[in-house]
């Protein structure tokens, strides 16, 4: 009898900036990138709003794959339908520790 089970392990996660850390910010906004993205493609969009007193952050969804098959571009998910529920969790402690590190 086949039988699913779960184990926690450490990941290592990647995130863009654009700005400075610094205890002088005003402005902290974390941007979500959608499917298939990279955090640094897509947080070259919000250069316009960069400035001294901003720090943005994009982190990346931890599932890597190639958009092509096996060549081509690589962009990230989130989750995807299956098992969901560890996805969302892994996902909000993931988030929630790169705010602490920010």
């Amino acid at each position: 009898m086949v039988q699913e089970h779960n184990i926690d392990v450490n990941r290592t996660a990647r995130f863009s900036t654009l700005g400075n850390y610094s205890k002088g910010i005003d402005n902290l906004w974390f941007v979500m990138h959608g499917y298939a993205q990279l955090s640094r493609d897509f947080i070259a969009q919000f250069e316009p709003l960069s400035n001294d007193n901003t720090l943005i952050v994009a982190p990346e969804g931890l599932s890597r794959f190639y958009s092509k098959g096996f060549y081509g571009g690589v962009g990230a998910t989130w989750m995807t339908k299956e098992d969901r529920q560890n996805e969302i969790r892994d996902n909000i402690a993931y988030l929630g520790r790169l705010y602490q590190k920010v």
